[in-house]
């Protein structure tokens, strides 16, 4: 009876452990997924903030900008010559 009776203490604490196990689970993710949304945040302001910058630098031609400023334009015209495309396939 006694086996019985330390066998029940055993699951009782093995359950019990892994409520708290569960518990800890629920919590880490739930502040993992709100890390994910101020990390989301963080991007959303770098692209606005390099948007604005874009907007100061697009023009110069000298500097470590330039390059990037060269292939923003340069997708840009390219989006144009495709939306172009499309304009031309959609009223044939």
């Amino acid at each position: 009876m006694s086996f019985l009776k330390d066998l029940g203490g055993k699951i009782g604490e093995v359950a019990s452990d892994a409520a708290e196990k569960a518990k800890e689970l629920a919590e880490v993710t739930k502040l993992k997924s709100e890390i994910s949304g101020e990390n989301r945040k963080i991007q959303q302001a770098y692209i606005e903030l390099g948007k604005i910058y874009y907007e100061k630098v697009k023009d110069e031609e000298d500097g470590p900008e330039a390059e990037y400023c060269q292939a923003i334009k340069a997708s840009q015209e390219t989006i144009a010559q495709l939306e172009a495309k499309i304009d031309s396939i959609k009223n044939d």
